[in-house]
């Protein structure tokens, strides 16, 4: 009987670790990160409402004592006043003191808080109240740093003993500043921030004064080491002017130039000549163009390769007279020389004058080679004595030029010296000038105003209240991290392997007087209701295609969890749905599930497993109908030994046919091990979570226990849920809109 429907819920739990794993396995998205970020919000409230009394006490703590000190604390008393950024007329077109107009104001607002001023301002309201008490520190101080030594100490010790406080602000996109002072008393506190102003513009006064002088000394002292240095150029540029000729070195230098540009080109036109002559033979032909008739004579050695080469036509004419008349004697002997002996007149004839001719082209060969030769002699002693008179002209040119150099550079140097000499004179003038019609930058606009009491109620009281609520957030996230309990479904679903079936909502019941009615029922809460009928939807669809598990057994971990009010609703709201039910009271060391009925808490199971009475003779038909209720009994042996006899199967097996869900109260399961040992005989187990209650470290345990007895856990069931602001809403949107008034009448099954 119990092994079929055992099988279907390995079924049940086979079919839902694709789907599990495939949650594990698809990647965290936009909706996945919210939901998380839903569920930490949730734990943080359910914490909140856990703890509430946390942040008040510590609110408490913080608030009044901050309200006692300053209510305790004399008043202070504190005076305005307002500076801001005045025009100035320019006298002068090179000023020399100025000031920096990046971050301008914050330098000033800095300069009026620093030591000095407020030493002087301070002096100067000692000596108007002399007769006066000596002035005391504001009331109030806090010593913020009493733990430092050395520098800091001090300073901080010289800040609280200071008797007045200032503060300086910067008006945002306007040139001015706000000035606040607080003193213990009012008229030495006005009298300070109108001191504190005068010393301002004294100090800033003083330090120009003492720039401009600096400068001045500076200046002068420049000056005249500029004369010194000016004088001794202008003596250097006088020597070089007695000892040289300025005029003629110029005149020299130019000259120079141009010979020595003259005497480059006809080296080059004599360089290219001998090349000419050293590259030519005298059996080559060299035409010579006849030279125009321009009027005019070239310039000294540029025409000497073509005269030289004119020179040469005539014998080379000879030259070429004779070989071509070689050639054709030459051409005539061989034509005789067919018909004719060689012994014939005309052949030797034509031998003689071919020899004649031969010799005659020997001596022209001699005669151009002789004048060739005589040629490059003479044009190589020219380009030796060219070549002498340019490195000699060269010299001159540079000795020239050098000397030029000096000269300027000597009078640029006295140009520049003369210049800034001048220039030093006219600033010097300037600061004179300057250091006696500068005007102020930054003047009084609002002098200070009468002193008025100040107590810093709102200020300490939002310092305290922020410490407050900063504590008390840090302390809820330190229970929140030591905390394990449950504080959503969303969380139980992450950390146990098992199916969350269904939730109920933390809300307040309504008592039962003596039996329980339909009624009764429709008088709870609807979003009550509505979690237990979800809870049946889900049992009557787990294993649509097989067979559904039909006896259940509610338990939890620990007690107080809610386990046997959630077997009894949802046996009821089995029961109201029209499945004909038998709700079975097993827990017999606490019975209490009677108490809704009306009857007592024996004879029940106790008896019926003890063979004292027979099943018929202990089951009881409530008011609801298809509702039957078996209560525990009284055990007269250990509860624990009862259920592992027999008979317990025996009497499930007999009731099996005759209802269609039975639903058994059961002992926590770590607390007793009557549970454990009821597992095994029911179709599948129901474990119930409270929220906020039950420790995670417990809920595994005890479901590890289960595990063990080969129990089949069908599903979780989240009790007692805190609502959030961000969850369970539709409830009571829907809630609001339903207006079904049950007509279910009580009658008996």
């Amino acid at each position: 009987m119990n092994e079929k429907p055992t099988n279907n819920g390995d079924q049940a739990n086979n079919q839902l670790v694709p789907a599990q794993a495939l949650d594990l396995m698809a990647p965290t998205d936009h909706f996945d990160t919210t939901s998380r970020l839903y569920v930490k919000l949730h734990r943080q409230q359910v914490l909140l409402r856990r703890f509430w009394w946390i942040p008040l006490v510590v609110l408490v703590v913080m608030l009044v004592p901050a309200y006692i000190i300053t209510i305790a604390t004399p008043p202070a008393y504190r005076s305005d006043a307002r500076m801001w950024l005045a025009g100035k007329v320019d006298v002068s077109e090179g000023r020399i003191y100025t000031e920096e107009l990046v971050n301008f104001l914050g330098t000033q607002a800095d300069l009026l808080r620093s030591s000095a001023v407020r030493e002087r301002a301070l002096a100067r309201v000692q000596e108007q109240f002399s007769n006066a008490p000596a002035l005391k520190p504001v009331p109030g101080t806090l010593d913020v740093l009493r733990g430092l030594t050395g520098s800091k100490a001090a300073a901080q010790r010289a800040e609280e003993s200071f008797p007045f406080r200032i503060k300086v602000t910067e008006s945002s996109k306007s040139s001015l500043l706000d000035l606040y002072a607080t003193g213990a008393e009012p008229k030495s506190t006005r009298a300070f921030l109108d001191a504190l102003m005068a010393a301002y513009l004294n100090f800033k006064r003083e330090s120009r004064e003492k720039t401009s002088d600096r400068a001045a000394t500076s200046l002068r002292k420049e000056v005249n080491e500029l004369a010194t240095e000016l004088k001794q150029y202008q003596e250097k540029m006088y020597a070089f002017q007695m000892s040289n000729n300025v005029v003629f070195l110029q005149e020299q230098g130019s000259g120079a130039g141009g010979y020595l540009a003259l005497l480059t080109r006809q080296l080059a036109t004599l360089k290219t000549e001998l090349q000419l002559l050293e590259a030519i033979q005298p059996d080559q032909w060299v035409e010579v163009k006849p030279r125009p008739a321009t009027g005019t004579e070239p310039p000294p050695g540029e025409a000497s390769a073509q005269d030289v080469l004119a020179g040469l036509t005539g014998p080379q004419t000879d030259l070429f007279r004779a070989n071509r008349q070689i050639e054709l004697l030459k051409a005539k002997r061989a034509e005789l020389s067919k018909a004719l002996q060689p012994m014939h007149p005309k052949i030797l004839k034509l031998d003689e004058d071919i020899a004649a001719q031969q010799k005659m082209m020997d001596l022209s060969r001699q005669e151009v080679m002789r004048q060739l030769r005589n040629r490059r002699e003479a044009l190589q002693l020219e380009v030796t004595n060219l070549e002498k008179a340019s490195t000699e002209w060269e010299g001159k040119a540079l000795e020239t030029n050098r000397k030029m150099v000096d000269y300027d550079r000597l009078k640029q140097d006295v140009q520049r010296t003369q210049a800034l000499y001048d220039k030093l004179l006219g600033v010097i003038s300037t600061v004179d000038v300057g250091k006696s019609v500068d005007q102020e930058s930054v003047s009084v606009l609002e002098a200070a105003s009468p002193a008025i009491p100040v107590r810093k109620m709102i200020r300490n009281m939002g310092l305290a209240f922020a410490c407050a609520i900063i504590m008390g957030v840090a302390l809820l996230w330190i229970l929140g991290k030591l905390d394990d309990r449950f504080a959503s479904s969303s969380e139980l679903a992450e950390d146990v392997p098992e199916r969350v079936i269904g939730q109920v909502l933390d809300t307040r019941l309504a008592r039962a007087e003596g039996q329980m009615r339909p009624e009764f029922l429709s008088a709870q809460r609807f979003e009550f209701l509505e979690c237990f009928r979800s809870i049946r939807s889900a049992l009557w669809f787990m294993n649509r295609n097989g067979t559904r598990p039909k006896t259940l057994l509610v338990g939890s971990s620990v007690p107080e969890e809610g386990k046997s009010t959630v077997a009894l609703y949802l046996a009821s709201t089995m029961a109201l749905g029209g499945s004909k039910v038998l709700l079975i009271d097993g827990d017999m060391r606490r019975a209490k599930l009677h108490r809704h009925f009306g009857v007592g808490s024996s004879p029940g199971l106790a008896e019926i497993l003890n063979q004292e009475i027979s099943p018929e003779q202990a089951i009881i038909a409530t008011s609801l109908r298809n509702l039957h209720f078996l209560p525990a009994g009284a055990p007269s042996l250990e509860p624990g030994e009862l259920v592992l006899r027999s008979e317990l199967p025996a009497f499930l097996k007999e009731s099996y046919s005759r209802f269609d869900y039975i639903i058994i109260d059961s002992p926590p399961v770590l607390a007793a091990d009557d549970a454990a040992a009821l597992a095994p005989n029911v179709d599948g187990v129901l474990f119930v979570v409270r929220g906020a209650y039950t420790s995670a470290r417990m809920v595994r345990e005890a479901l590890d226990a289960l595990r063990q007895r080969r129990a089949q856990v069908l599903g979780v069931i989240f009790n007692r849920a805190v609502s959030s602001p961000f969850e369970y809403h539709h409830y009571r949107r829907y809630r609001d809109e339903y207006r079904w008034q049950s007509n279910i009448t009580a009658t008996a099954a």
